[in-house]
């Protein structure tokens, strides 16, 4: 048998077998664990590639030393494409002695569980007796430097030439905040917005449906120069911050303003150091390369005190329309469109019908029919999203069914899973006897009340086959 389908490098010495498998939501620990697989050929390995989904044990047990990049969703857990792996493979310890592992697990410490499911792997591998080569890694966010440069350290002592920039996510670039659009005006819900961000460089302009905007959010520019005046400093003063060097007014303006006691005494240079920089928020991409926009669709969160959500603030109030705006595409092929003309069943609710709208306009584009929307939001006068498109998509026969649910019109109130379940035999239908797939787009209690109500309609194991085969494809957050 062939190490695998995917196989990298060159014979000689150490000649030795690497398998770098990876279990990835929205893309980027397959990213790195690519990344990391590239960086070891100069060492003379076979290096294989794969999804840990559709890994067998005996594939494990073959490679001698195995490096998984995961990432963790939720409350600790597992990747959609794992989902299989951890219930079957990792139900018992398997027969993995003599290979060598490491574990990078991706997460987020403001969730339940960090990097849960990385963590529940690299214990269920130390129990199938495999060596540890060092202890998983656990990286905080995409801007985890730190982490990442431990990663490399590790990677580097196992022979591979690599650098944590070539790891890492590729920079932020500047866009300019086009147009702000209301799309729910009156809504008993939030505002949600229509925000359309033009690129400096039109290279920029690649991505398919189903990946994500990384958007990197601000303060309030009249909180920074508030700040900034009370202490008398010069935001014009440039600083080493993050690896480069900036204005002290972006500095500020991108991290959490220190309270007044946090800064008192301290040196610009010294108040730097204590900063927390905000991390990227990710949006789901709205549109084409081909309009010459990157659109997405931000729910304004208002907290308790009255103040909004930073990434949400920045974006709906504070950035000026005709401003600069960080950001970066990244790629996301667990919710890229299938190959081919199948029909589509598209789920969401609230501001998931960004990524569903986005897969519309593709078969559009592609001349493909019959597709059925399922979409669940708050009120129809008002929370229709991207009524005029839907309406088109139908009279052009680019979109062949719709079922709405909406909460507030309700009694007792109905959402996008109890639509599900109530069209369950046509779902059914659609799979069984027209080869249909299925992509679902919004909220993790959302995903999860569809996903129940799905594995009601299909079964458990014909799901997770579907995710397998990437016929069942979620962007959830």
């Amino acid at each position: 048998m062939a190490f695998g389908s995917i196989i990298r490098g060159l014979t000689g010495a150490p000649g030795g077998k690497v398998l770098v498998a990876y279990a990835s939501q929205t893309g980027a620990a397959e990213q790195i664990a690519r990344a990391s697989a590239n960086a070891l050929i100069a060492r003379g390995d076979f290096v294989r590639v794969a999804a840990l989904g559709a890994l067998e044990p005996r594939e494990l047990a073959e490679a001698g030393t195995l490096l998984v990049v995961t990432s963790t969703y939720g409350s600790g857990e597992s990747p959609d494409s794992a989902r299989g792996f951890m219930r079957k493979v990792m139900a018992s310890p398997a027969p993995l002695k003599g290979v060598k592992f490491a574990v990078l697990a991706l997460g987020d410490r403001s969730y339940p569980d960090f990097c849960g499911f990385g963590r529940l792997l690299d214990k269920w591998l130390a129990a199938s007796r495999a060596r540890r080569l060092f202890d998983p890694v656990l990286v905080d966010g995409d801007a985890d430097i730190a982490a990442m440069k431990q990663w490399c350290e590790n990677l580097t002592r196992l022979g591979a030439h690599t650098t944590v920039e070539a790891l890492m996510p590729v920079p932020l670039a500047d866009w300019l905040l086009a147009e702000r659009i209301l799309l729910n005006d009156g809504s008993p819900g939030g505002e949600a917005w229509n925000i359309a961000l033009a690129p400096r460089d039109p290279a920029l302009l690649n991505w398919a449906a189903g990946d994500i905007a990384e958007i990197w959010p601000r303060n309030d520019e009249a909180l920074v120069e508030e700040f900034l005046a009370a202490r008398g400093l010069d935001g014009e003063a440039r600083f080493a911050w993050h690896d480069q060097e900036m204005r002290l007014a972006d500095i500020l303006g991108h991290s959490r303003l220190p309270a007044a006691h946090e800064a008192a005494g301290l040196a610009p240079e010294q108040m730097i150091l204590q900063l927390q920089a905000f991390p990227h928020r990710e949006y789901s991409i709205a549109s084409l390369p081909g309009s010459g926009r990157m659109e997405v669709l931000v729910r304004k969160a208002v907290l308790e005190n009255g103040r909004l959500g930073i990434g949400s603030g920045w974006l709906c109030h504070h950035a000026a329309v005709g401003g600069k705006v960080q950001a970066r595409v990244r790629r996301n092929p667990n919710f890229h469109h299938p190959a081919g003309e199948a029909p589509a069943i598209l789920i969401g609710a609230g501001t998931g019908m960004a990524g569903l709208r986005a897969h519309l306009l593709h078969r559009k584009m592609k001349g493909l029919r019959e597709a059925w929307l399922l979409f669940g939001e708050r009120s129809a006068a008002h929370d229709l999203f991207y009524r005029a498109d839907i309406e088109g998509w139908q009279a052009d026969g680019t979109l062949a069914r719709l079922d709405l649910a909406f909460s507030r019109d309700a009694m007792p109130k109905k959402y996008v899973q109890h639509l599900v379940a109530e069209r369950g035999g046509d779902i059914r239908a659609w799979i069984e006897q027209r080869g249909a797939f299925i992509l679902v787009c919004g909220g993790l209690a959302m995903a999860a009340g569809v996903e129940q109500a799905l594995t009601a309609i299909l079964g458990a194991d014909r799901l997770e086959q579907m995710a397998r085969d990437g016929a069942y494809r979620r962007d959830i957050y």
